[in-house]
């Protein structure tokens, strides 16, 4: 028997013992494609029923109602596959089945075939398949990780799911192959949410409206449906990361910088034959000349991040670009005497040392009630470190809104406690300070620790108490805005300072801060951390933490930037409301709320809509925001107040009219009070008719960066837009614009290392120059043809600074791409010579037919060779083998 469970909205469909189905989360005739998760769980619970398992549904009735297509066509269209038969499935046929072909598999609904490998991630299965075939048989399948790229288990079969979904004329009850029971709770409540959404979708698609919804499935449930209850509970699944694009990956086409050349633009990799062989190289264009970089010194070109409407191709001229590097460093050393100053009087100080209590920190970290992603268990970790050092921490926490940044500022904040000392928290709002101030009491206070709260709500007589108790220690934590920062408080002993979103505070609080840091941890916070504090943590006078991955289950937000209409904004409203969800809709003049108020009002009649903003009286604004987070209130029509502090998880859907007015910081952080469940959220940038093109560029850059660990690639792009700016009275925005960014950062460090008086720790690299190498050692297009993907796994190779780092990427390409090439395999095995060579001293080596020419640097046991030469510096060897490997034996031995 198959029990469906009905419930009046999905919002908590998250039962023990159920599976959801969920309705689709774009609406009729809409151009958005149905969210990869949503349609792969609504094709596995269709081909269960299809194939006759008994199973427990919860769903709600405008999900039954929704028609699909017929049962026949899911039964012809889905394919097993197995082990020593020959593969059935073209490209032609994956795409017919719904499958977007990519060069790298990471969701559901996905293909990629590279040579004899063929990945696909089918609905139903908890991981995709990599299928290796030998000719067109099928010679190995095995399970692979969307992370790390790996395989991980073989199997003899598997199913592979069609991946479409379209409307025909069935509906979920027509994949029923056994008796049905049909369960519910409220049935009125659910009738009720069920007429509502009837009524506003028969409004938006008028006589339309029965193309895509059968009401038979109504009738039917009203007949058989019995009573019954359930406990909703939510529980957390482990699901692994996704990956994290770099956001130094240099592009076709884009501005890149050479260490020893200057500016120039990638034109991308070129394959040149040379005397005894052929490699690739990455080839830069100057303003007079192309230079050809060999691979192995891809390390020197990174991709240039500053200003690029500044900024002119250098000439390979070395005077002018060694002129340009020698002019920065000595205006950097001129300026940068202050910096250093402070830096230099925090790490002086002594006896901060906050040890904790292990046992009593380990029961507190138990009390989380989630999983700790990778990003967020090393941040914590990091922070717990600088804590029980001697030095006062000055720590930037950077992450997008929702990732986890408060939990590891509640685990520094009990490791301050458990060491004796006191926490101050500040926060820029009395919302966010409000917010905060139940978190902190409810993780802590079932510990013992004092939580207290100083804003603007106490009362004058609860202030001066507060006070008192913080002046003799009685108050363990304390949570506040800027007052927190008036001098005239005094704190029995001060060991943690949290501050949240510094970048909201004045010029008057920042200096307040900057004294702090010379006495006591200090750890900021920040979704986009402003230019100068970002700056300061490149540049290694702030300790810098980031955490990119998202807690399991929670996906990007949906971003659309485009011209305002009401029949957009409706439709935006309705999908959200017929899910299950809740609407933030931002408006940022106050006196024009009202006149917003009564159009939503008129477009919406069924639904609670609500006004808050910063000038009406706190409690007020409290008690509509507390019915808002209940799912009282519908439709919340705010300010920019919400901006941080509101953390809704059930509100999916933020619309955003006039976002030309807003700075692209302030859109992220809007951004990021949506999209903090496992539901795909929806943000809405809109714009009036006639706005300046300036402005849309703006807004097209928050359209670029949608995925996670976004946050810190918004605050670099504004970074660009806006130059570093200040860093502590240093303008440097002409110095980054004319090196770029990450060289700029490079001679900082360096500049400020000198000027504590440290000898520049040199990091280890391979430095080996190779001359005529003969062979034909390159990654073919034919069997990694993604050209980012190439170059990527040339960094890699570069950077390698041993032979087992050589060979797990060897074998990673072996089991992504198939059994390697001749020339890859070269490839590796000139990476491996200039390992070996660099180990025993060699600066150079020179190829010539037979000869093998090396030269040793000053150390090198070459020296002592008995074909070493003093004049020519170097040692001669002939060789009737293979001379590649004539030398790697030679190395080696």
């Amino acid at each position: 028997m198959v029990e469906i469970l009905l419930l009046p909205n999905e919002r908590f469909s998250d039962i023990e013992g159920y599976i959801f189905y969920p309705s689709r989360d774009v609406l009729p005739l809409e151009d958005v494609a149905l969210s990869p998760e949503i349609k792969g769980k609504r094709i596995e619970i269709l081909w269960k029923l299809l194939s006759g398992e008994n199973l427990k549904i919860v769903t709600t009735l405008k999900a039954l109602t929704e028609k699909v297509f017929p049962p026949d066509f899911l039964r012809e269209n889905s394919l097993m596959i197995t082990r020593s038969t020959k593969l059935a499935l073209s490209p032609e046929k994956l795409v017919e089945m719904g499958y977007e072909r990519v060069f790298t598999v990471q969701n559901v609904g996905e293909f990629a075939i590279r040579g004899d490998i063929v990945d696909i991630y089918s609905p139903g299965n908890d991981f995709p398949v990599r299928i290796e075939l030998f000719g067109d048989e099928i010679e190995e399948i095995r399970f692979f990780n969307v992370d790390t790229q790996r395989s991980f288990q073989s199997v003899d079969r598997t199913l592979i799911l069609p991946f479409v979904d379209f409307y025909g004329e069935s509906t979920l009850l027509d994949f029923v192959k056994t008796e049905v029971r049909f369960v519910c709770e409220d049935l009125q409540k659910v009738l009720d949410e069920y007429r509502k959404f009837r009524k506003e979708i028969k409004d938006l698609l008028k006589e339309r409206y029965y193309d895509f919804f059968d009401e038979r499935v109504v009738e039917e449930v009203l007949k058989n449906v019995e009573k019954g209850s359930v406990s909703l509970s939510t529980r957390v699944e482990k699901k692994e990361s996704l990956p994290i694009l770099d956001i130094d990956e240099i592009e076709e086409g884009g501005l890149v910088v050479h260490k020893e050349h200057g500016i120039a633009i990638f034109e991308g990799i070129v394959r040149l034959k040379g005397i005894l062989g052929e490699r690739d190289y990455l080839k830069l264009k100057y303003e007079d000349a192309v230079l050809y970089v060999p691979i192995e010194k891809i390390d020197r070109v990174h991709k240039y991040i500053g200003d690029p409407s500044q900024v002119k191709l250098d000439r390979m001229n070395r005077g002018k670009w060694k002129q340009t590097l020698k002019k920065v460093r000595e205006d950097i050393e001129k300026k940068i005497r202050e910096l250093v100053e402070l830096y230099m009087k925090r790490q002086e100080t002594q006896g901060l040392s906050l040890p904790g209590d292990p046992e009593l920190e380990e029961k507190f970290a138990e009390s989380f009630p989630y999983i700790e992603t990778p990003d967020q268990q090393q941040s914590i970790e990091e922070v717990l470190y600088d804590l029980a050092s001697e030095k006062p921490m000055d720590r930037l926490l950077c992450g997008d809104a929702g990732v986890g940044k408060t939990e590891v500022a509640l685990r520094a904040a009990f490791r301050a406690v458990a060491s004796g000392k006191q926490v101050a928290v500040l926060v820029p709002t009395t919302v966010l300070a409000r917010q905060h101030y139940e978190n902190f009491k409810e993780r802590m206070e079932p510990f013992g620790v004092k939580v207290e709260l100083l804003d603007s709500s106490r009362t004058s007589k609860e202030k001066k108490e507060i006070l008192e108790k913080l002046k003799k220690g009685e108050i363990d934590i304390i949570i506040g805005t800027h007052s927190l920062l008036n001098e005239r408080i005094e704190f029995s002993d001060l060991g943690l300072v949290i501050i949240d979103e510094e970048q909201k505070f004045g010029v008057e609080q920042k200096e307040r801060f900057k004294k702090l840091r010379l006495s006591v941890n200090v750890l900021t916070l920040s979704a986009t951390p402003i230019p100068r504090t970002l700056h300061m943590a490149l540049s290694g006078m702030k300790d810098f933490s980031v955490i990119n991955s998202p807690p399991p289950g929670r996906k990007p937000v949906y971003v659309y930037v485009t011209e305002y209409s009401d029949d957009l904004v409706k439709g935006a409203v309705i999908r959200e409301i017929n899910r299950g969800g809740q609407v933030i809709y931002v408006h940022n003049r106050v006196e024009e709320l009202p006149e917003v108020f009564e159009r939503l009002k008129r477009m919406f009649p069924e639904l609670e809509i609500a006004v808050a903003h910063g000038k009406m009286s706190r409690r007020t604004m409290e008690r509509i925001v507390h019915e808002f987070y209940r799912g009282n209130i519908d439709v919340l029509l705010c300010t920019t107040i919400i901006e941080n502090g509101v953390d809704i998880p059930n509100a999916n859907t933020l619309i955003v009219d006039d976002a030309h007015r807003y700075g692209l910081s302030q859109l992220y952080q809007l951004r990021g009070r949506v999209g903090r469940s496992d539901r795909r959220a929806f943000a809405y940038f809109l714009y009036p008719k006639g706005t300046p093109r300036s402005a849309l560029e703006r807004l097209k850059v928050l359209k670029s960066y949608t995925g996670f660990g976004s946050g810190l690639q918004i605050a670099l792009k504004d970074m660009e837009l806006r130059g570093v700016g200040d860093v502590l009275g240093l303008e440097q925005h002409g110095n980054v614009v004319s090196v770029g960014l990450k060289l700029y950062n490079e001679i900082l460090k360096e500049t400020i290392t000198r000027f504590k008086e440290r000898r520049i720790e040199k990091k280890h690299s391979v430095n080996v120059e190779i001359e005529n190498p003969p062979g034909r050692f390159f990654i073919p297009e034919d069997y990694v043809q993604n050209p980012v993907e190439r170059l990527r796994l040339y960094r890699r190779l570069a950077s390698s600074l041993d032979e087992e780092d050589l060979e797990e990427i060897l074998e990673e390409m072996r089991d992504r791409f198939g059994e390697p090439p001749e020339e890859v395999k070269l490839l590796v095995d000139y990476f491996r010579l200039r390992i070996r060579a660099s180990k025993l001293g060699v600066k150079k080596i020179r190829f010539d037919h037979s000869m093998v020419e090396i030269f040793p640097n000053r150390d090198s046991p070459f020296l002592n060779h008995p074909r070493y030469n003093r004049r020519s510096g170097s040692v001669v060897l002939y060789t009737r083998e293979n001379p590649v490997e004539f030398l790697m034996d030679l190395l080696k031995k």
